[in-house]
């Protein structure tokens, strides 16, 4: 077995590395102990979560990004962990805001989203808290430091 990302592009603004996406997502996984499975990474904009939102959430606002966890065995033997959607349009507009560059407020999105798949979670300060620590663990290891603010560490 092995850990597959599948990646599907819904919006052409900005301009993304997808084999860098891909490649991200999977490290996140990995560096958290996840050795098997497969993921779903969706990039889209702000009125494609926004339908999606509205539609799985009853919040017909856009939002950064969606986590879907699923956990389910596909016909092949693969477990399925679910689907993450990004808004890529949300995440070059709130970089600024967290002091990050739009590629790292990516990562953050995607590592946030690849943590609520595998059971982080944010609904009370000491969840909210461990999963900070993860995030900023997985950014730490595995960006470039091209791409952390001086300072190191993104906020978040």
């Amino acid at each position: 077995m092995s850990l597959r990302v599948h990646l599907k592009r819904l919006t052409k603004y900005p301009r993304v590395d997808t084999g860098g996406a891909k490649r991200f997502a999977r490290d996140v996984l990995l560096a958290e102990g996840v050795q098997e499975g497969a993921v779903s990474l969706v990039l889209t904009d702000d009125e494609g979560i926004r339908k999606l939102n509205a539609r799985f959430r009853d919040r017909d606002r856009p939002t950064d990004v969606l986590a879907f966890p699923l956990h389910e065995e596909g016909e092949d033997g693969v477990v399925y962990l679910g689907d993450v959607a990004v808004s890529l349009e949300r995440a070059v507009a709130q970089a600024p805001r967290f002091h990050n560059l739009p590629e790292a407020e990516l990562a953050r999105l995607i590592a946030h989203g690849l943590l609520h798949l595998i059971g982080y979670d944010h609904h009370t300060p000491a969840e909210g808290r461990r999963m900070k620590a993860a995030e900023r663990r997985a950014l730490a290891r595995l960006l470039p430091d091209s791409l952390l603010p001086e300072g190191g560490g993104l906020r978040a």
